[in-house]
């Protein structure tokens, strides 16, 4: 594990029909919120399927630590908020980071929501 930049969290979220608008942007909206004020927190990218019922989060973690602790601090308080409009349990995946560009927030696509 040695010549990586971060480590990230990889959520896949599955929402009841119709759904997906509010409680990804009530999703989006606390994970940043609740992201930024853990230690270690690096960055985060918010993505839409074409599938108009699910989303993927990707967090950016400085360490093993950082990114452990955030299961409680971030993660679950999250499920939490939203698990009336989820269809299922999110799958949450962690992966190593080797090279990162600029994010940017974006207005939400009308053509997908």
């Amino acid at each position: 594990m040695g010549d990586f930049l971060f480590l990230a969290r990889m959520s896949v979220w599955h929402f009841k029909e119709n759904k997906r608008k509010e409680a990804f942007l009530e999703l989006d909206h606390l994970l940043n919120t609740l992201a930024h004020q853990a230690e270690g927190f690096r960055g985060s990218m918010s993505m839409l399927s074409p599938d108009l019922n699910t989303a993927t989060i990707l967090t950016l973690w400085a360490n093993e630590e950082a990114l452990n602790k955030s299961e409680k601090e971030v993660f679950d308080q999250a499920k939490k908020r939203v698990e009336d409009a989820l269809d299922r349990p999110p799958r949450i995946e962690n992966l190593l980071v080797f090279r990162t560009e600029l994010f940017q927030t974006l207005p939400w696509p009308n053509r997908l929501g």
